[in-house]
Order: structure tokens, then C-alpha cells, then sequence
């Protein structure tokens, strides 16, 4: 999260306007759930832990509030994450 956050203090640094508050989100991905006895489909994560963090295929920070994102982070560990799947990604951490 220092990277999201790293990122959200330089805007205001810069004198970006800050009208309003923001909150931020780890999220992760694991891609094909087959090896955890699951139908195979991607399973998208809130709130991520470490451990989420390193075992998992994807892992996002994203900050922002409901209109706009301020800033975001993703590391991809493997092939395949499609736009549908990010989008709907960055849906579940809006709700979040």
C-alpha cells in the first residue's frame, strides 16, 4: 500500500486539489480455482493479506473514491487476466 498511498501524497505535494476524502483496497485474483476443488472460474479477493499476497495470481491496490481512481498498483503473476476480469476487478473495489 506504500506505493498507493506514496502516490496520493504526491498529487497533493504537486498541489493537486484534493476536494474530497479517499480510501483505498488491496485486492487479489486467484485465475483458475480448479486446484482449490472450485469450478474453475476467477475468484476475486477483498482486503488481501500477505499470505493472499503472495500466493495469489494477481494482487491490486487501488485508491480513489466512488468517482475516480487517484492512484493504482498491480502485480501479475501469470497469463490470462482479460479485460472482463479486471473490470470486474475494479468493480468489486469500488464496492469495497
Amino acid at each position: 500500500m506504500a506505493s498507493v498511498c506514496g502516490g496520493c501524497l504526491a498529487l497533493q505535494d504537486a498541489s493537486v486539489l484534493v476536494k474530497r476524502s479517499f480510501t483505498d483496497i488491496a485486492m487479489g485474483l486467484v485465475l483458475d480455482t480448479k486446484e482449490f476443488g472450485e469450478d474453475g472460474t476467477p475468484l476475486i479477493l477483498y482486503d488481501i493479506t500477505g499470505s493472499e499476497d503472495a500466493f495469489g495470481d494477481m494482487d491490486f491496490k487501488v485508491a480513489g473514491n466512488e468517482d475516480r481512481i487517484t492512484a493504482f498498483q498491480m502485480d501479475i503473476k501469470v497469463v490470462g487476466i482479460t479485460l472482463p476480469i479486471m473490470k470486474e476487478a475494479l468493480l468489486q473495489a469500488k464496492d469495497g
